[in-house]
């Protein structure tokens, strides 16, 4: 109905079927809540970023390897 009805549609494999998990920690703590905009959204992650400690980050960046190994795997596809 869509490619014969509307000349721009785009199909469902031109998008990834899901996030590919290589930053959740953000997505996970700023999703808790809805935001009534992009500005809001973009202020949430900003503020989250800035209450992470620096420990925190490093134990985070650690993992990054073996998270896009997993991505890499499933051929860019959700890991969790």
């Amino acid at each position: 109905f869509f490619r014969a009805h509307m000349s721009d549609f785009w199909p469902a494999n031109m998008w990834p079927s899901s996030n590919p998990d290589l930053n959740p920690v953000l997505e996970r703590i700023t999703n808790k809540t809805s935001h009534p905009n992009l500005k809001a959204l973009l202020q949430a992650i900003r503020e989250t970023w800035d209450d992470m400690s620096k420990e925190f980050i490093r134990n985070s960046c650690a993992s990054v390897r073996h998270r896009v190994e997993a991505v890499i795997y499933n051929n860019g596809g959700h890991i969790e």
